[in-house]
């Protein structure tokens, strides 16, 4: 069994279709599309393609590790009371 994973950036199944927690949403009416891919680790580890609408909402990770490639857009990330210590621009 190997441990890579290939991830289509296109898939061509629909998208489970979702919107944030009227708790965590900050400004905006944005809607996230999620494409799943792979579940390992005991449910441990989420691996697909994520897209959202322009929005602000707030994220609670606790204890849960979170990795992002922005393939095309904007993300701001701001912890609570601070200034933003990541913005990328990967508009085209």
């Amino acid at each position: 069994m190997s441990l890579l994973k290939a991830i289509d950036t296109n898939p061509s199944f629909a998208p489970r279709e979702s919107g944030p927690l009227p708790e965590h949403l900050i400004c905006g009416n944005p809607a996230f599309k999620t494409w799943a891919q792979d579940v390992a680790r005991g449910e441990s580890i989420h691996t697909g393609v994520w897209e959202a609408t322009p929005g602000e909402t707030r994220s609670i990770k606790g204890e849960t590790f979170e990795f992002c490639h922005i393939l095309v857009g904007i993300v701001e990330l701001t912890p609570e009371g601070g200034e933003p210590v990541v913005d990328v621009d990967a508009r085209p």
